[in-house]
């Protein structure tokens, strides 16, 4: 989005880009304790689909349009959704190898899915924005949160209180 911006807008890009760097991370910080008592009183499970959720509509967003204001308000749904795996993946990980003493081990593991993860979708994400264009990239992104919300439906177990097991 950034280079979309660059390009359309190239007067007010760096204004805009920094506003979409800077507002979400206010979001985290405004959210993430909320988002921790959630966890508590609702589980994890509603809070994850509400990251998926807010994920896939930024990215639709995305492949709609590159209007400034639009692109802002939807970048502070990556707030909402930054928040939300901040405090939760760590939770979700303590729920589940409560008791067997491989927290760090399993925390490693998700750290480096997590970080293949992301070099695998910018890699797909630029080659796609290359060969189909950027909305194309987008919806694809779109796709993915799409499909990890409907795996959190299908397949994900509530891990609050000990609900899963190992």
């Amino acid at each position: 989005m950034a280079g979309l911006l660059t390009t359309r807008l190239p007067e007010t890009a760096t204004l805009i880009i920094s506003i979409c760097i800077f507002a979400p991370q206010l979001i985290v910080v405004a959210i993430a304790p909320w988002v921790g008592r959630q966890a508590q009183s609702w589980g994890r499970r509603p809070l994850l689909l509400l990251c998926f959720a807010a994920l896939s509509v930024r990215c639709a967003v995305f492949a709609a349009t590159s209007e400034p204001y639009v692109v802002v308000a939807a970048q502070l749904l990556d707030g909402i959704s930054a928040a939300t795996l901040g405090v939760l993946v760590p939770l979700v990980i303590a729920d589940v190898m409560r008791g067997t003493g491989r927290f760090n081990l399993a925390q490693g593991v998700v750290g480096t899915a997590v970080g293949i993860g992301a070099s695998f979708s910018t890699t797909l994400a630029g080659y796609i924005a290359d060969s189909l264009g950027s909305a194309a990239a987008f919806l694809c992104l779109s796709g993915v949160a799409t499909a990890g919300f409907v795996f959190v439906v299908a397949l994900m177990p509530e891990t609050r209180d000990g609900r899963c097991s190992a």
